[in-house]
């Protein structure tokens, strides 16, 4: 595998070898050669002989091809033949928003990665960041609270940019792409096809003349096409996340990119073939423990965002987090699903060390003898008996499930493992 070969032949789009970020322009010029040249009204992305694809590219080119099909252009997709590549376009959700028609909603459920997913209104889209949060918090361990609310405000605020600025008739599209357990290092895309950042800010600023030179105010503090809808932090504060934890950044918008990474520091350059839209990925490193909240400043002082465990897990009447079992998970019969749910007790109990942690069991008629073990008999023997019973409070079993986690943490303690 190496190398790449992207090019049009009539109304196809043939993609062979691998699909990465420097080659998203590409097919962007053929796409627009193909509908605003050619006059095809309908298009085939053929990714038989695709070897590999790389989230961010493929998210933009899914935003894209929503445009077109908005625009009452037919699109088909043709999967991989590659059998692994061929499932991560169906796990990930791209082959159903490339088409629709052809391929249905992705129903993955996995614990390391969060598919492609839409948003056109606020309540869209605040579902989507709740479910990549929660994801987070239940996949990475040892997260410190402060880092995970900083994280959570970029998601947030890259996300409601595109409702507040893209006039994108189609939306946006979030994903997370990856997830680093050792590491502790996550990436996420946005993507929509609106009017992009240069036509936006120059609505507030007929100074901007260049697309890069929008690109560079965009991550200035303060920078916004309006200040009375928004307050022009969501950029900077997720470039300042990004670079000061010695991450990823990239914005690609109209003819211009912008890049960060720790090797080469910041740059922009121009690009012939404009992204019709706004591209943003970030990847944020939180490995070292209080980084991002040291990032996360405006005017000089440190900015502290309400959190998601604040407005799902705390108690708002008393010092408690209620952790609802039947909420968390669709399965309670594999070790697969219990361990999320597992490191998501163990996060929460660090991120709240005064409260105690409620696991309320209601609505769950019964767990598997394998769910117990990995979600509470193991807490229980990492944790210790003084320090679980102290912190952790079961509620709500039934008489089996109790009895399940009962011999689950005899079996355990028995195995000292």
């Amino acid at each position: 595998m190496g190398g790449s070969n992207i090019f049009r032949d009539g109304n196809k789009l043939i993609f062979q070898g691998e699909f990465g970020l420097d080659e998203l322009h590409r097919p962007l010029a053929a796409l627009h050669q193909a509908v605003q040249t050619k006059g095809y009204p309908d298009l085939v992305l053929d990714f038989s002989s695709c070897e590999a694809a790389f989230p961010a590219p493929m998210l933009a080119l899914c935003a894209q091809i929503g445009k077109l099909r908005y625009a009452q252009i037919d699109v088909s997709l043709i999967l991989p033949n590659d059998a692994k590549l061929r499932q991560l376009f169906l796990n990930a959700n791209w082959a159903h928003f490339f088409d629709p028609k052809g391929f249905e909603a992705s129903t993955f459920r996995g614990y390391t990665q969060v598919p492609a997913t839409s948003y056109s209104s606020s309540e869209e889209q605040s579902k989507a960041v709740n479910r990549i949060v929660n994801a987070i918090l239940g996949a990475i361990p040892e997260i410190d609270r402060r880092d995970f609310a900083a994280l959570e405000w970029a998601i947030n605020e890259l996300t409601d940019n595109v409702l507040v600025h893209s006039q994108s008739p189609t939306g946006g599209l979030v994903q997370v792409s990856t997830f680093q357990r050792n590491k502790k290092r996550v990436a996420f895309i946005v993507a929509d096809a609106g009017i992009g950042i240069p036509v936006s800010l120059r609505q507030g600023h007929p100074e901007i003349v260049s697309d890069l030179d929008a690109l560079d105010m965009a991550i200035r503090e303060g920078v916004t096409r309006d200040d009375k809808v928004g307050q022009g932090n969501g950029l900077f504060g997720s470039y300042q996340i990004c670079s000061h934890s010695k991450g990823f950044f990239q914005l690609e918008s109209g003819y211009a990119k912008m890049q960060f990474n720790c090797r080469k520091g910041l740059h922009i350059k121009s690009e012939k073939v404009p992204y019709e839209g706004t591209l943003v990925v970030a990847e944020i490193d939180f490995s070292v423990p209080k980084l991002l909240e040291e990032a996360l400043q405006f005017g000089g002082k440190v900015y502290r965002p309400v959190d998601y465990v604040e407005l799902k897990y705390e108690d708002p009447h008393a010092e408690r987090v209620i952790f609802c079992i039947a909420e968390e998970s669709n399965s309670f019969g594999s070790r697969i699903s219990g361990a999320p749910l597992r490191t998501k007790l163990a996060n929460l109990a660090r991120m709240c060390p005064t409260q105690q942690i409620i696991i309320d069991f209601s609505g769950v008629a019964l767990v598997s003898s394998s769910f117990a073990d990995e979600l509470i008999a193991k807490l229980f023997v990492e944790l210790g008996p003084m320090t679980f019973m102290g912190r952790f409070k079961i509620v709500g079993t039934s008489a089996i499930v109790q009895q399940l986690i009962d011999r689950s943490i005899s079996q355990r303690v028995g195995l000292g493992a």
